[in-house]
């Protein structure tokens, strides 16, 4: 997890870490491994910074929370953490005409996903 995209589109993050990030790792270890090693050490950097903001360091990192940065009950985006967990949902910035249209077409997806998860918690 890393807060240091701002040079990075929008477009290429979503493309590269989140639509193909798995295979990345897979390809980059030459067919010898998975992603759960990545995403493991990304699980362990996320935690050690919600331990130093609860220490009191102020933390900014993405994360997926509860949001109302759009129509979707939850959202990825970055946010300040802090003694009380998240103390400020940050903007996602202005995108693109290409970025809002590639934005645009996974709302609809991502909302049925996050209501599939709702639905699975309601009935456990």
């Amino acid at each position: 997890i890393s807060t240091k995209t701002e040079s990075h589109s929008f477009s290429l993050i979503v493309r590269v870490f989140l639509e193909f990030g798995g295979d990345e790792v897979v390809a980059s270890k030459a067919g010898a491994g998975s992603a759960t090693l990545s995403m493991a050490y990304a699980g362990y950097l996320f935690t050690e910074n919600l331990l130093k903001a609860l220490r009191g360091e102020e933390v900014t990192q993405c994360a997926f929370v509860e949001s109302k940065l759009t129509d979707a009950q939850y959202f990825a985006s970055p946010v300040r953490f802090g003694k009380n967990g998240v103390e400020e949902i940050l903007p996602l910035g202005e995108l693109s005409a290409y970025e809002k249209a590639w934005f645009d077409k996974m709302m609809p997806e991502l909302k049925a996903q996050i209501q599939k998860g709702v639905d699975f918690v309601c009935k456990k």
